[in-house]
């Protein structure tokens, strides 16, 4: 009964957090966003934590579920995320292409219905919610201009939004740069 309340735990942590941290303007998450924008150590410990939040997560299940082969090919994910420069790609590839975020988090659905691959589904689920809050290459690129920094030291505020602008879209109306000349056409 216990392992199967743990498991209800990390299954409320999956939709818990986001609620909570997702766009958040705290001070904390504040730092949280300049840290990861900053230092590679920071983006380090934050794939360890999910990792290790991962192989908790097997291992309450697999002490409630002896013998459930469906577990290895999680694993097999989580061996893979332990290379730092391949967690890196794959959550900067799930931040940065919406579209690769998308299948994801279909498939992760799909697969949840599957009973030995829950596992996997919830593997899933994880890496999408660490790539929540991956800061995308765009805020990397934006960390180097020195205007940027500075407006995001006086407005915090501004850093969160930042962070979570995903749109790469560019409007019809901005797509000109503004020449009137071929607006007017």
């Amino acid at each position: 009964m216990i392992w199967n309340i743990l498991q209800l735990i990390f299954c409320i942590i999956l939709f818990v957090l986001p609620l909570a941290l997702y766009k958040s303007h705290r001070s904390f998450m504040v730092r949280f966003y300049d840290a990861m924008i900053h230092s590679v150590k920071a983006r380090k410990l934050y794939v360890r934590v999910v990792l290790i939040l991962l192989l908790l997560f097997h291992y309450v299940y697999i002490s409630g579920h002896v013998g459930e082969l469906g577990i290895f090919l999680s694993t097999a994910v989580c061996a893979a995320i332990y290379s730092f420069r391949r967690a890196d790609k794959l959550l900067r590839g799930l931040c940065d292409r919406p579209c690769m975020f998308a299948i994801l988090s279909l498939v992760a659905l799909a697969i949840s219905f599957v009973p030995h691959l829950y596992t996997t589904a919830v593997t899933a689920a994880y890496l999408l919610l660490a790539a929540l809050f991956y800061p995308s290459v765009r805020v990397m690129t934006e960390f180097q201009d020195i205007g940027i920094i500075s407006e995001w030291m006086k407005f915090p505020g501004l850093l969160a939004e930042s962070y979570y602008d995903h749109h790469h879209a560019i409007l019809p109306q901005d797509a000109d740069s503004g020449n009137t000349d071929i607006s007017a056409q």
